[in-house]
């Protein structure tokens, strides 16, 4: 897919904000290419596209987690962890998008993995990081994807925040996220 297609495919269908959220994640997500020598055409258009479901109604995500053989797991999660994995198959089965890395980048960013690809690892960090972001953490992951050029210990710290956060509002949390923050406890360094 071309980045313009990208755009305009995300323009129609994402609000203003939205819209410029992923654009500002690609743009994050091509500087961090460029660090750790990672494809920027990929990462920009996973960055793009990581959010194309994240306003989907639920009911319908759930018929994708069920007519696509996604992870039966999903279905005990809201959009928040959704939106992820439905838009990496909607890019694939309705929009042909068939590249492996791109396809992971958008389907873990919302929970992370163990084992993450390149792509897949700048666009879960690219999320965080976008300069808009403020949320608690962030300028120390700036850091030390920017100065430090640890991106293994971006990933943990942010899933560490993220586990801190779902624990502290009595959410669920999902099996890949325990997964990614065991894995990148052990190669963070």
């Amino acid at each position: 897919m071309k980045h313009k297609k990208a755009l305009n495919l995300i323009e129609e269908k994402l609000p203003k904000k939205r819209y410029d959220h992923s654009v500002r994640v690609a743009e994050t997500a091509v500087k961090l290419a460029e660090i750790f020598e990672a494809d920027s055409d990929k990462c920009y258009l996973a960055g793009i596209l990581h959010d194309y479901s994240k306003y989907d109604d639920l009911g319908d995500m759930y018929q994708y987690v069920t007519k696509y053989n996604l992870d039966p797991t999903l279905l005990a999660f809201n959009s928040e962890l959704l939106h992820g994995p439905v838009a990496a198959t909607k890019m694939r089965f309705e929009h042909g998008v068939k590249d492996e890395d791109i396809f992971y980048a958008i389907s873990s960013h919302t929970s992370g993995r163990a084992q993450m690809l390149l792509t897949e690892k700048i666009i879960y960090v690219a999320d965080f990081i976008e300069p808009e972001r403020t949320q608690k953490g962030v300028d120390k992951i700036r850091e030390i994807v920017f100065e430090d050029k640890k991106l293994d210990l971006a990933i943990y710290e942010i899933t560490r925040l993220t586990l801190k956060q779902l624990l502290k509002k009595n959410r669920p949390i999902y099996n890949r996220t325990i997964e990614c923050y065991n894995y990148y406890n052990m190669v963070k360094e």
